[in-house]
């Protein structure tokens, strides 16, 4: 759990620094863009909502979602999520 959070940690930081930026300072526009791609690409934030704001209401259990293991487990293919 605790790498999740750190990987959660890191994102919040990006998107904490460009937000602080100006909306059309270049900077923000190129890696907020980036940072918005991969999480689409990830998963863990869905079309409708590809904002910086909703990066920072990421939670553990959202990134836990994602883990082959859950998606495994969840689809029945296994008895445990281990």
């Amino acid at each position: 759990i605790w790498r999740v959070q750190y990987a959660l940690a890191k994102l919040r930081k990006a998107a904490r620094t460009l937000l602080t930026l100006d909306p059309k300072d270049p900077k923000r526009i190129f890696e907020g863009a980036a940072l918005l791609r991969r999480m689409s690409r990830y998963g863990l934030l869905a079309d409708d909502e590809l904002d910086l704001d909703s990066i920072l209401q990421l939670t553990t259990q959202k990134l836990l979602e994602r883990r082959l293991q859950t998606k495994v487990y969840k689809q029945g293919l296994a008895k445990s999520i281990h």
